[in-house]
This record gives structure tokens, C-alpha cells and sequence, in this order.
């Protein structure tokens, strides 16, 4: 067992950090692992060369993005084989970490590298757990191919919209997510009994994303879908927000599109944040195999783990490899 650790300074729970992070938990590591730090995704092809194929774990000291980057970066380098990949671990260093609770994974990056060390010297590898991902593959508008592996899609509608006003915020947090909610019911509801008021706020929040959707063959009846969705594990945002419950159970997709309006919506949030299912007369949330993506009059710009992509003609989501996550259970 030895064990790799990404350190991404520029994540936000790691900004303004010591500057001897780094050297920290090298020292925790000792002769059992080694930490790369990288300052932009231009260091991220030459850090994962670095440590591979020595480690069998890959620490990412980062939030869910930071996660989505690494583990798109292995797959670019060893291929579509989960059984060639390493354990990833994430550290809960971002702003939302849905991969490391869904994986039941505790601790911050100090505690968590702590305790692989000791796992390592004592030839105890942690527990594992097995994600599915989604396979996001398509084309940009200038015909370059697109391919990633997430675990959540907001290729448009509302959840899309949704990240476009969390990353305002300069620290994003669970307060951030209230937040919009809030301003968005409010602006509308007031729009609605005819008062004088600014809507720019909800009428982003409220656009819906033109496109052409399939879902397993099938063609969904309207152009312009208010929730266009796509999660192949059950999210927890935060403890605010739960989306794709249909994906509790390993191999399911859960996929969300067609029309909702703003009032159907608002009617969804108990939904939402229970973890149910949601309803409306035109929306499809299902399980599925494949849905794919034709953008129309504008360009996509999918959400991928919390990461925007821009330009996308189109995609066509179906399942990834599954992928093996350390559950580190360690003090705060």
C-alpha cells in the first residue's frame, strides 16, 4: 500500500491555508506515501504521472471538483479499466463533498492521510465502497470530442442555473443554498401578486435550456426543459438539498427532464429536500439506461461534480466504470 495525496491549494476550504500544509502531511506519510501539490489543472497530468502506478490510493485534497478532475486524469492515462485504477479518497475539502458522504468517508485531509499512513504501516488497507459514475460523452460546438466521468450532471434547467448563482458567493455553503432558495420562491411569489419588484433573479433561475432529449430510445415531448439532470448515486448537497434517489441502488441511473413551472417547482422542494421523487405533469424522472443531448439555438453548458464545461453541442450520458473509494473514518 502507498499512498498518493493531490494537494490543490486553490480549493476553497484550503485557501489562506499554512503554506507548510504540504510538508505537513508528507511528515504523516512518511516512507509510506508522498504528496505532489499542484497550483492549476496544468499540474494535474504531470502530478498523477508522478504518482502513478506506485500508489494504490489517491488522496484528493480538495472538494468534489478536485475529485472529478483526479479521477478524470487517471482514466485519460491508464483507460476505461476501473480494475487498473487506484482507491481514490476524498478529504472533505470542498464546499458541498457529496462523494465523500455518500461513501461514508469522515475526517479532513490531515486525519484522513493520518490514518492510510497507519493503514499502511500496518498492511491494514481501509474499507472500500464502489460508486457508479456516469459516462458524459458528446462533442463540442467546434467538433472536438468531450468525454467525462462524474457522478452528477445539471446539463440545464434549474439545477443548472442553481451552480451559476452558488459560485457568486465567495464562500459557498450550505447557508448559500438556503440562500437561493429563498431569494428565488420569494422574487416569484412577489412577481406573482403584482409587486413592484426586480425578477432578473428568477427569471435566470427559471429559464428553461432549449434542447432535443431522448431517454432510452424514447423522445421527450418538450424543447425547453426546466430540469435536465442526471446522477448515477442518490446526492446529498449539504444536508439541504437530496437529488437522485433512484440511484441508491448500485447500477440505476436517475435521470430528470421536460417542462416544470416555476410554481410546479417550488411545490418540489419538500421533494427535494426529503429525498423523494419529484412530480409534474410534464417532467420525466425515471430510471434509465441512456439519455442523450441535442443542444438547440445555444450551446450547453453542462455542470459536471460541481466543474462547467462550455460549448457542448451535445451528449449522450450512460453508465461508467464503477469506482473503488477509501472509507476513511476519521476525527474532524
Amino acid at each position: 500500500m502507498f499512498v498518493g495525496v493531490v494537494l490543490n491549494p486553490q480549493a476553497r476550504k484550503n485557501r489562506g491555508t499554512s503554506s507548510d500544509r504540504a510538508e505537513h502531511l508528507s511528515d504523516l506519510l512518511g516512507r509510506h506515501g508522498q504528496v505532489v501539490e499542484t497550483r492549476s489543472l496544468d499540474d494535474l497530468p504531470s502530478a498523477v504521472e508522478r504518482l502513478l502506478p506506485r500508489a494504490t490510493h489517491l488522496v484528493s485534497d480538495g472538494g468534489d471538483g478536485a475529485l472529478h478532475w483526479l479521477i478524470n486524469e487517471v482514466r485519460d492515462r491508464l483507460g476505461d479499466d476501473p480494475d487498473r485504477w487506484p482507491t481514490f479518497v476524498p478529504t472533505n475539502g470542498g464546499t458541498i463533498d457529496f462523494v465523500a458522504r455518500r461513501a461514508g468517508v469522515r475526517g479532513h485531509a490531515a486525519a484522513i492521510v493520518g490514518r492510510l499512513a497507519t493503514a499502511a504501516a500496518t498492511r491494514r488497507p481501509p474499507r472500500e465502497v464502489e460508486l457508479d459514475t456516469l459516462r458524459v460523452e458528446g462533442t463540442y460546438t467546434d467538433g472536438r470530442a468531450f468525454v467525462r466521468h462524474g457522478f452528477a450532471l445539471a446539463a440545464g434547467g434549474i439545477g443548472n442555473r442553481f451552480f451559476d448563482k452558488y459560485y457568486e458567493d465567495p464562500e459557498p455553503s450550505a447557508g448559500t443554498i438556503v440562500g437561493i432558495i429563498a431569494r428565488t420562491v420569494s422574487e416569484y411569489a412577489l412577481g406573482q401578486i403584482g409587486a413592484k419588484r426586480d425578477t432578473s433573479y428568477s427569471d435566470h433561475m427559471f429559464r428553461p435550456t432549449p434542447a432535443r432529449v431522448t431517454i432510452d430510445g424514447q423522445e421527450v415531448r418538450t424543447h425547453a426543459h426546466d430540469g435536465l439532470h442526471a446522477g448515477s448515486i442518490d446526492v446529498n448537497f449539504a444536508g439541504v438539498l437530496r437529488v437522485f434517489p433512484f440511484a441508491h441502488e448500485a447500477g440505476a441511473l436517475h435521470f430528470h427532464a421536460g417542462a416544470l413551472r416555476p410554481s410546479v417547482i417550488i411545490s418540489n422542494i419538500p421533494e427535494l429536500i426529503a429525498g423523494r421523487a419529484l412530480s409534474g405533469d410534464n417532467l420525466i424522472d425515471t430510471r434509465g439506461h441512456e439519455m442523450v443531448i441535442t443542444a438547440e439555438r445555444e450551446p450547453l453548458r453542462p455542470v459536471i461534480d460541481g466543474e462547467r464545461y462550455e460549448d457542448v453541442a451535445g451528449l449522450r450520458i450512460t453508465s461508467g466504470p464503477r469506482v473503488r473509494i477509501g472509507r476513511v473514518r476519521a476525527r474532524r
